[in-house]
């Protein structure tokens, strides 16, 4: 059977990590991978003087458009990202990887698939605002984040989910919306099926 790689991008709240949670288990993935955990490893090698992106939210402002500030923040993690995605590569292990610190249509697809393996990209969305509010609100209630702090930057996090469709219709990704589609998982397990 070949490696399978899965990449599952998209802005705050729209269901990453649970859909990854879920596929991870239904579709057998041994080896799953969020870009905040690269991220935060990284952060224990350089402090906010170093590298200023690295150690705030993707959606932060920092002078630039959110798109351009977004774009900032997966450039600093990108080499360990893509780092993990060499090494699954060439042990010729399947890897899930979720996280917004990826640009859909990234190499990694391609390279993926050139390898023989079974590669697919998917953006998560969530088209309706209020459902995304609200999909943000009930995340502190699961993982304690400050939702204030995230609602209080909705129109930049939402000003990236339209970049992020954007590359990823422009790149041949999947784009789905959780709200929408109900359970995208079914969806999902046939772009793997080889």
């Amino acid at each position: 059977m070949s490696a399978r790689l899965l990449i599952i991008t998209g802005t705050s709240g729209v269901g990453k990590s649970t859909l990854a949670s879920k596929l991870a288990s239904s579709m057998g993935f041994g080896k799953v991978a969020a870009t905040d955990t690269i991220r935060e490893v990284l952060r224990t090698q350089f402090g906010p003087s170093d590298i200023p992106a690295l150690h705030r939210s993707s959606f932060e402002p920092a002078g630039g458009s959110a798109a351009d500030d977004w774009r900032e923040t997966v450039g600093v993690v990108s080499e360990g990202v893509q780092a993990v995605i060499r090494r699954a590569e060439e042990r010729g292990s399947d890897l899930l990887l979720e996280g917004v610190h990826f640009i859909p249509g990234d190499r990694a697809i391609e390279s993926w698939r050139e390898a023989g393996g079974l590669a697919a990209g998917i953006v998560l969305f969530v088209e309706d605002e209020v459902a995304h509010r609200e999909m943000i609100s009930d995340r502190e209630k699961h993982n304690g984040k400050r939702v204030e702090h995230y609602l209080g930057n909705l129109d930049r996090i939402r000003s990236i989910q339209d970049e992020m469709v954007e590359l990823g219709s422009e790149s041949g990704w999947t784009l789905i919306d959780p709200t929408a589609e109900g359970d995208p998982s079914e969806a999902v397990e046939g772009l793997l099926s080889g």
